[in-house]
């Protein structure tokens, strides 16, 4: 599949690189913190975790906060599929939020922010935010003590070396859209 590049009205535009690695950003409308009990950051999790699976995405990096959730992951042959992930998640989860809310058609997304990882030490750095961002966000003060991101997963499961350069990769000069 060919590298495409699309532009949507009141959207960020997308670049779509098949079996590249990308980090995805999503927001709560308002940023009202919609997401602030463990079951709902588990519902989304779970909803996340069951579509990336079957659109064919490898998750590498999640966090899910009060207000906000990141993910780094990476894409299949058709990578235009992360449209379709991020809808059906977001439609799956706001229903479900609206449902123990008992409100009726209230919008809980406001937009999603992709960003297609192309130098190692981005995606080094990217990793590091990512497992970090409960720390960043004052949620825990270690994130390995953080039920709702891969910190502890990554630790437990990962190449000892990508440990080492993940976890001393500085991330002081990583740009991300996180102002939640």
């Amino acid at each position: 599949m060919d590298d495409i590049y699309k532009t949507y009205p009141h959207n960020p535009p997308h670049y779509f690189v098949s079996n590249a690695v990308y980090m995805v950003t999503g927001a709560i409308l308002h940023k009202h913190h919609l997401l602030s009990e463990d079951r709902r950051k588990e519902f989304f999790l779970k909803t996340l975790f069951e579509k990336a699976k079957l659109f064919g995405w490898n998750l590498e990096a999640w966090a899910v906060l009060h207000n906000h959730y990141h993910f780094i992951g990476q894409a299949p042959q058709d990578s235009t599929t992360l449209t379709k992930l991020l809808q059906q998640v977001h439609s799956i989860t706001a229903i479900q939020i609206n449902r123990w809310d008992n409100v009726r058609g209230r919008q809980v997304w406001q937009n999603y922010w992709d960003t297609c990882i192309t130098y190692e030490k981005s995606y080094l750095a990217r990793l590091r935010y990512v497992h970090e961002n409960p720390v960043k966000h004052g949620l825990a003060e270690n994130a390995m003590d953080y039920l709702f991101c891969s910190f502890r997963w990554f630790i437990e499961r990962g190449d000892d070396d990508l440990i080492e350069q993940v976890v001393n990769q500085p991330m002081n000069k990583v740009n991300v859209f996180d102002d939640f």
